[in-house]
């Protein structure tokens, strides 16, 4: 048996190399791009671009590239039936106006960078990276496989790795974690489903509009040109709503702003799509809009009964993230989360019941994951936690977000967020903390290494 390497050591000597490439992948813009979708590369240039890079660097530090139809880069090393898999993303979620820096340019202030995609994935799955190359550089890939798979759309609903898993037919892993969510790691996540609502309007006065680019996301601001003036209208609606704000300049343009945040827990947000419909519906005289407002403004589902939890999860969300109305209807997209005792079906049922909708109608999902506190799995991660961090006290986590761990088999989500640290995914200022990516290296390390001497044999 190997001797187990200093991993803390090792890891200070790749560590600026680390976030040199770090700081090269966030440059590229791998926002999910319609306008270029094609069949060479499935979710837009930019996105594309990011899995080039990813298949670059990998092939730079010694691992075998396999692009998997330019729907994931799957870097690996080693042979055997045994497989060990990390799940980390290229795609990041789109970015608003009000960035105070340029978020695809990564700024360093006081050890810590803010950047989109330095805390969601980028930077988790860079830092999983380095340390795989660490085990590989001391002979630690021994006697299995290890399978590093950056994908191309876990922001849209992880088709990447459907496609990788159920089109290529790639096998499950014997172990495997996912480097996108909270240390020390986490056991159990909600199922996540999009419905969408539809509400018959047939307003001639009411202006079109759409927006929202990803429905896990609060919608952080709206613009909506009028023909109306409704200046004083706002003026009152403000003094009434302090919480919100909003502008009606010389040009007749309406524009709400509000607080972007992740769609798992909407209420840390404010929603300028839910606000701007509860205005417009006084200045038109449309009851439905305020009834909108009142069932989501919340995101927890009170409103209408929907407010389901367990003994595992406190809450069930209700994020909209994107919104149209097209002249007749108007259809909002609800990204649902809900604990492990409610279905997905009974959950429309109840929205199609209790709310105004005209329609509701489930687009689709996954269930939620719940994994054994007892396994191997968990208790070698942990350990690996513990021993390279010296937190002894944080517990594994019941989250509200989806992870890639439950896109696949006998995995988990696996850091790189340490308690008490809100790096603020999915919002302006997306941060991390240099010292944390540093930190992850050696926790990543620790756990490829002591993952695959429980593969062989050895009691961990």
């Amino acid at each position: 048996m190997k001797k187990t390497p200093d991993f803390k050591k090792e890891s200070k000597l790749v560590k600026d190399r680390a976030l040199k490439s770090l700081e090269e992948f966030i440059k590229i813009d791998t926002v999910f791009d319609e306008k270029t979708v094609s069949k060479d590369h499935p979710f837009g240039i930019g996105v594309q671009k990011g899995l080039d890079y990813v298949a670059e660097l990998g092939k730079k530090l010694g691992f075998d590239v396999d692009r998997c139809d330019n729907y994931c880069t799957e870097l690996s090393y080693g042979e055997g039936d045994k497989l060990i898999d990390i799940y980390a993303h290229a795609d990041v979620v789109p970015v608003s106006k009000t960035w105070k820096t340029d978020p695809f340019f990564p700024t360093i202030k006081n050890g810590t960078m803010y950047a989109r995609g330095c805390a969601d994935d980028k930077g988790p799955g860079i830092s999983a990276l380095y340390g795989a190359e660490i085990v590989k550089d001391h002979g630690g890939i021994d006697g299995y496989r290890l399978r590093i798979i950056f994908g191309g759309n876990e922001e849209r609903g992880s088709a990447c790795l459907h496609h990788y898993f159920h089109e290529m037919k790639k096998g499950y892993p014997d172990f495997g974690f996912s480097p996108d969510a909270d240390y020390p790691l986490i056991y159990a996540e909600k199922g996540i489903y999009t419905y969408k609502a539809t509400y018959h309007l047939d307003s001639d006065r009411l202006p079109k509009f759409k927006y929202g680019d990803a429905t896990n996301i609060v919608l952080g601001e709206t613009f909506l040109t009028m023909e109306d003036d409704v200046g004083g209208q706002l003026k009152s609606y403000l003094a009434k709503n302090p919480e919100i704000k909003a502008t009606f300049n010389t040009k007749s343009i309406l524009h709400f702003i509000g607080k972007a945040c992740h769609g798992s827990m909407p209420w840390n947000g404010i929603n300028a799509g839910l606000y701007m419909l509860d205005f417009l519906g006084g200045v038109y005289d449309l009851p439905i809009l305020h009834q909108i407002f009142t069932d989501y403004a919340t995101g927890d589902g009170k409103a209408f009964g929907g407010d389901y939890k367990s003994e595992t999860f406190d809450s069930s969300s209700y994020c909209i993230g994107v919104m149209e109305y097209d002249g007749k209807d108007l259809t909002v997209l609800v990204n649902m989360r809900l604990p492990e005792n409610v279905t997905a079906e009974a959950a429309i049922k109840n929205a199609e019941a209790k709310t105004k909708a005209d329609s509701v109608e489930l687009l689709g999902g996954s269930e939620g994951l719940m994994f054994p506190l007892d396994s191997d799995l968990v208790r070698i991660l942990l350990k690996s936690y513990q021993d390279q961090s010296g937190d002894l006290v944080s517990k594994p986590l019941a989250i509200g977000g989806g992870t890639y761990a439950r896109d696949s088999k006998n995995s988990v989500a696996f850091g790189m967020q340490f308690p008490n640290v809100d790096s603020k995914m999915h919002e302006d200022g997306e941060f991390m903390r240099i010292d944390d990516f540093n930190r992850s290296i050696a926790i990543y390390a620790d756990a490829i290494w002591h993952l695959g001497s429980a593969l062989n044999g050895n009691k961990e």
